[in-house]
């Protein structure tokens, strides 16, 4: 599954020129925004797994683009690296102390932006593990999941909105690829593709629900075996 890239800078030259260098990296898949309103709300959309952002915007800084993420539950979690002129060293630590991932100073060296962009992934990606519960925390995750996914599963059949649906399943296709358990994250990325091709009208409810049903059975065995595991456990 390739990794999401949302940049958002108010020059368009820079947008297209930022997209098209890392568009060649085949793990990476990019958005650009012209505006920090706009960027905000394709970052509570698309659940972005990364956002580069300029820091001087007209209408919303890159800093009050930050904050407003770190408000949002469904963006609070997203890391973001600022990308800016304004280099110096006691503004990058300014920049640092509001909580962004990193800063990536312009001009960018075009050959070394798609390894900067990767190496910031590999470093979000290590923080997560780092601050990740224990292994009855992802047994737990599972549970809830699913329950929700229960939930949304008539709501979404009746015509309910996807984003809902999505935003569950594309967290869970990424803290279930971390643990190891590939089979439940490739499932939930396929929903989200099917998700993703609904509204491209190239596919339907009846499919998207195909791939929920078999990512809950997945859960469900799961979140079975380890029940037994346990059960075992204390009889022993």
């Amino acid at each position: 599954m390739k990794s999401r890239i949302l940049h958002i800078d108010d020059d368009p030259a820079m947008l297209e020129i930022v997209g098209s260098v890392l568009s060649r990296d085949p793990t990476l898949e990019t958005r650009g925004c012209l505006s920090g309103v706009d960027g905000m709300r394709a970052a509570a959309d698309w659940l972005p797994d990364l956002i580069l952002s300029d820091v001087s915007m007209p209408g919303l800084s890159g800093i009050e683009l930050l904050d407003r993420l770190n408000g949002n539950e469904n963006t609070a979690t997203i890391p973001v690296v600022f990308t800016t002129a304004c280099g110096r060293l006691e503004q990058v630590a300014d920049y640092m102390a509001c909580g962004v991932a990193g800063v990536i100073v312009k001009p960018f060296n075009l050959r070394e932006l798609a390894n900067s962009v990767r190496n910031y992934l590999d470093l979000t990606a290590l923080a997560v593990v780092d601050q990740l519960p224990p292994d009855v925390g992802i047994v737990k995750r599972f549970r809830d999941d699913a329950s929700v996914l229960r939930e949304l599963r008539p709501e979404f059949s009746a015509g309910a909105h996807p984003d809902a649906l999505r935003h569950v399943v594309h967290k869970l296709a990424g803290v279930a690829g971390i643990y190891g358990f590939s089979s439940i994250s490739e499932a939930a990325a396929d929903v989200e593709r099917g998700l993703e091709s609904l509204t491209r009208h190239a596919s339907t409810r009846i499919d998207v629900l195909y791939r929920l049903d078999r990512l809950l059975g997945l859960l469900d065995r799961e979140n079975e075996s380890r029940s037994d595991r346990q059960t075992q456990d204390i009889g022993e």
